[in-house]
């Protein structure tokens, strides 16, 4: 509905005079407060005609120039607006701490009491400007050096942790003249054959014996490692190393310098991924750093581990006991698909693997004292050789049922058989010349039981004595099925000769280590040190030869005898180092072996 339209109200422009005026008061006081000097009260305003930067003062003219109020009255007008802002922005200036300097408030502040410590009060825009200052001189200071950039390092880096080490030796292997010098090679027995064993036809090819008499001086080798692990999240670790090597043993990362003055390899030595849903659980998929608590007695130090393992820590504690458990499933060799490679009928599945379970307890006493046992088993599966179904090998059969289960490594000690049942050539008219070209396995299954403990005493500052005994028991030893498995052709480990089989045979399932060692724990300082002592007594089927300390007896089982080491640190993670090692046989023909290693290393 449209309104009606008439003559204007008459109070209409009052009231809007009135707004106005509301307005210059409001404005007046804004302005008083923007302007940092205003006019004091009663000064003159500035003449009509002049601009001004003041909005009051210009709407106050043009309520004048409109005819709204007279020019008394906007003089009036402004006088008030400038008192009412005047009295505002004292009021203002009273509720305002002004600045007071630190010998100002120390001065008028009382002493204070007996035992009361004052501390000065410093403002919040004097703490920014020492943080500004401070952070300018670092970063000026970090750009001159070198080491940092702002934004000129990817994230990623800062993820990558490297580690490394080398290690020069000069090795002196030392036997005896009273050795047996007829002590086969099995390991190159193995890998270079098979070898013909009947002495009536092998007359080219001589079955390989150990050096067990010439002394082998100033043997210089190195160990070159490079490791890197990458946190590629908050639950997922990703692990490489390369390491040196003359071959692709896996206790040894040791190449032997020389051989004029050829390139050395290198290795893909770890290659894994550790998955860690929280603290206490992780598991580790790859070839991985061995992961349990163990000594050399039953896996040497260079030793890595092909499958997957799972770690759990106990989330409890009871009167300084924690516990972890630990559990891993390993693949040592596998059936080649195309075995044999001369017939159509191949071999069923027969891999080796390795069954690891180990539980483990701390225990902590102050830092003084700390004591570990840990308890293992480890169960090998499809080790133990077979002896083969009668091999025609006259016939022109390359490879007999049971070759795959000869082992693929080996160092020492194992009692060990004939695989092949060669069949003699009826058509020969002396059958005892028929070539009986052999390999061989291991005579026993291995279920090794481990026992380890140790007890770590705090001397004073960073010295320490540590006891340490282990011991292992093959479980699954038994002779008289050894025996029945190799048909009776065992060829090692009798008390008189070696190769064919004469005297009482000899074995034994037992293996123990006892050792201290005092000083520094580890050579991360000048001046560090550290001295140790030991006994190993080790029976020939005790552990697996192929994977215990390859540097007592040069690798093996079927050793006793004892060691010292001495360490010590002339710089920071930079040492010197000699060891000794002093062993004989357990059973079988004399064979006493001492080994010298001089070393110098140093590691980041």
């Amino acid at each position: 509905m449209r309104m009606a339209t008439g003559p204007q109200h008459p109070l209409k422009p009052l009231r809007l005079a009135a707004a106005i005026l509301g307005l210059c008061v409001a404005f007046g006081a804004l302005d008083a407060f923007a302007d940092p000097q205003p006019p004091a009260p009663g000064a003159e305003a500035p003449p009509s005609d002049a601009p001004s930067s003041s909005a009051m003062i210009n709407l106050i003219r043009l309520l004048v120039k409109q005819g709204v109020i007279s020019q008394t009255a906007a003089d009036a007008l402004l006088q008030q607006a400038q008192a009412e802002a005047a009295q505002a922005q004292a009021l203002a200036a009273a509720r305002t701490p002004q600045p007071v300097t630190p010998a100002e408030a120390a001065a008028a502040a009382p002493p204070p009491g007996p035992g009361v410590l004052r501390i000065p009060y410093v403002p919040e825009i004097v703490k920014n400007e020492i943080r500004d200052e401070v952070k300018q001189e670092v970063m000026a200071q970090a750009k001159s050096e070198g080491w940092a950039a702002p934004n000129l390092v990817p994230d990623w880096v800062g993820r990558i942790k490297w580690s490394g080490d080398i290690r020069f030796r000069d090795e002196f292997d030392l036997f005896s003249h009273n050795n047996a010098n007829d002590v086969i090679d099995y390991a190159t027995f193995n890998a270079a054959g098979p070898f013909d064993i009947n002495p009536a036809t092998n007359t080219l090819t001589q079955i390989p014996f150990l050096n067990t008499t010439q002394n082998r001086e100033d043997l210089l080798s190195i160990r070159a490692r490079l490791g890197l692990t990458a946190q590629v999240s908050d639950h997922v670790m990703v692990g490489i190393r390369l390491a040196s090597g003359k071959d692709a043993s896996p206790v040894s990362t040791t190449q032997p310098l020389g051989s004029q003055f050829t390139k050395k390899d290198i290795w893909l030595d770890q290659g894994y991924i550790t998955v860690s849903p929280d603290s206490l659980v992780s598991a580790t998929f790859g070839r991985m750093p061995d992961p349990f608590v163990r000594t050399d007695l039953v896996f040497d130090d260079n030793l890595n581990f092909d499958g997957a393992v799972a770690n759990v820590n106990s989330p409890w504690g009871y009167a300084g006991v924690t516990g972890a458990l630990t559990g891993g499933v390993f693949a040592i060799d596998t059936v080649p698909t195309a075995f044999p490679t001369d017939s159509q009928v191949k071999q069923s599945d027969r891999s080796k693997w390795l069954f690891a379970g180990q539980l483990v307890f701390n225990w902590t006493d102050e830092d003084k004292l700390h004591a570990k046992l840990a308890i293992a088993d480890y169960y090998y599966d499809h080790l133990q050789g077979v002896r083969s179904t009668p091999c025609f090998l006259y016939l022109g059969v390359k490879q007999c049922s049971s070759d795959f289960t000869a082992p693929t490594f080996m160092q020492k000690g194992n009692s060990l058989f004939l695989l092949r049942n060669v069949v003699l050539n009826p058509s020969l008219p002396d059958p005892t010349l028929t070539p009986d070209p052999q390999l061989v396995g291991l005579a026993y299954n291995y279920d090794v039981f481990d026992v380890n403990g140790e007890l770590d005493v705090r001397l004073w500052g960073q010295r320490q004595l540590i006891l340490h005994a282990d011991y292992a028991r093959n479980l699954a030893y038994n002779q008289g099925k050894a025996f029945a498995n190799a048909m009776g052709t065992i060829v090692n480990n009798f008390d008189a000769g070696v190769f064919p089989a004469t005297g009482p045979y000899r074995s034994g399932p037992n293996a123990w280590m006892a050792k201290a060692t005092f000083g520094d724990p580890a050579m991360d300082a000048p001046g560090a040190w550290n001295i140790a002592l030991g006994y190993k007594y080790i029976q020939p089927d005790a552990v697996l030869d192929a994977f215990n300390d390859h540097d007592f007896h040069m690798g093996g089982t079927n050793a006793k005898g004892y060691f010292v080491f001495a360490n010590y640190a002339f710089y920071k993670d930079a040492w010197a180092s000699i060891r000794w090692f002093s062993a004989n046989q357990v059973f079988g023909p004399p064979l006493a072996i001492d080994v010298l290693q001089l070393e110098l290393n140093a590691a980041f």
